[in-house]
């Protein structure tokens, strides 16, 4: 099957499997919705491979430790600094983590929350976020989009862009909000601090790593703050 293909490629789309394959399990497992956006943001970009042999791409690449620690270290900072500023008046994160497990079938990201004692629901909510649903934000937008818009319009244009369409597609999560919760969230957490933050730090390496770890610490972190 992977006759041909290096190393990286193959640990990718077995990482791509393995991910669809852990979506609809925790999906049984949890009694929640079924994430139909995750495995659009997994399924194009392994296509993509597929067709180029070239993980590279999406953002799936290895950087230097020193370069992934620190523009890690710079988009955790700048991502959780907005966060925390924000969400110490406005309740949008609380609100909206609250909505995702009031549902009868709960986002898969957040069921772990109803369904395990506190210390294993954490850690599964973490590894499951970080390997599945925000890997699969992050490979999307920050790894195969980000890389193609670069290509055809520079990095600026293409952070901003990918930032944009990130946040339209989270207009959805709008309709649990305040008008102001509403402001906060789609213009302070997904386009200013996922999108334009993670963005930088995905054009600035070429990997999705540093905003995926950034993404999913922050996830825990304010999770286990407002909870």
């Amino acid at each position: 099957m992977f006759t041909g293909w290096k190393q990286r490629e193959i640990v990718f789309e077995m990482w791509g499997f393995l991910a669809l394959a852990t979506a609809i399990m925790a999906t049984l497992l949890l009694d929640g919705a079924f994430p139909v956006f995750t495995v659009l943001w997994i399924v194009i970009p392994m296509l993509v491979v597929a067709k180029t042999k070239d993980a590279g791409r999406v953002g799936f690449r290895a950087i230097p430790k020193r370069e992934w620690i620190l523009i890690s270290a710079i988009n955790l900072a700048g991502l959780l600094g907005i966060l925390l500023i924000f969400e110490t008046w406005s309740n949008t994160y609380r609100t909206l983590v609250e909505a995702a497990v009031a549902q009868s079938q709960p986002d898969t990201t957040f069921a772990w929350l109803l369904r395990f004692p506190r210390l294993p629901a954490l850690g599964g909510m973490f590894l499951y976020s970080g390997s599945v649903t925000m890997f699969g934000e992050e490979l999307f937008f920050r790894g195969w989009l980000l890389q193609l818009l670069k290509k055809r319009w520079g990095i600026g244009r293409a952070v901003l862009s990918q930032a944009l369409l990130f946040s339209i597609i989270n207009l959805f999560a709008v309709l649990v909000l305040t008008p102001l919760q509403g402001v906060v969230y789609i213009l302070f957490y997904t386009w200013l601090g996922i999108g334009m933050i993670g963005g930088w730090a995905a054009s600035r390496t070429g990997s999705i790593w540093p905003s995926l770890v950034s993404a999913a610490i922050c996830n825990l972190v304010l999770v286990i703050l407002l909870t």
